[in-house]
């Protein structure tokens, strides 16, 4: 996850510029003289398209009324809202845990008791049975996308509702949407003090 203080900081020197083309309408925010985590937010307002673009990747999210550069504010406190209206991006929204997941799956395993007794039959009672069914259940979970089939069928034979939570397992935000808002919201501050 993304240090949003630490990251604030980068734009400390950062100036924005607002260009209304009509329909078309770009807020730059960069530091002068420099690409520095520049970034730029252009709205097709008939379209309600948003294309961000810059050192910190690219994004174009559509929505039928808000994503236009007026309303887009709606989303700076709703990073889940603004996840929801996303077309294509260049940077990954998540990421996924091993660690996480291990810990996630060994304390479902331990809270449901007739689960855990399952679990230590199955293994003939070894004290590492449920390692040893973690090792088997996480055989082919990835970084990038979780839990693999070979794992999600595994776990379907331990939960019946497996397919609620499989997708979620040891999943964690890497904040850039969070950052892609700040920055927004950044730039908004800097338009309002070029106008006092």
């Amino acid at each position: 996850m993304i240090d949003l203080e630490k990251q604030k900081k980068q734009f400390k020197n950062h100036i924005a510029k607002f260009t209304d083309y009509g329909n078309i309408k770009i807020l730059d925010f960069k530091e002068p003289n420099t690409s520095h985590y520049r970034i730029r937010f252009l709205f097709e307002e008939d379209y309600c398209i948003l294309h961000i673009s810059g050192d910190l990747g690219e994004l174009t999210a559509t929505n039928y009324n808000n994503m236009t550069y007026d309303n887009f504010s709606d989303f700076i406190n709703n990073v889940g809202y603004f996840t929801e209206k996303l077309n294509c991006h260049s940077r990954p929204i998540y990421l996924y845990d091993e660690d996480v997941a291990r810990k996630e799956l060994s304390q479902m395993i331990e809270e449901d008791y007739a689960l855990k007794e399952r679990v230590y039959e199955e293994a003939y009672g070894y004290d590492d049975a449920i390692e040893k069914l973690l090792v088997k259940l996480l055989e082919d979970y990835s970084e990038d996308s979780g839990m693999g089939e070979i794992g999600y069928n595994r776990l379907s034979e331990y939960f019946t509702n497996a397919w609620e939570f499989a997708s979620s397992i040891g999943k964690k935000s890497t904040g850039i949407l969070d950052l892609y808002l700040l920055a927004f919201e950044l730039a908004q501050e800097n338009l309002k003090k070029q106008e006092a």
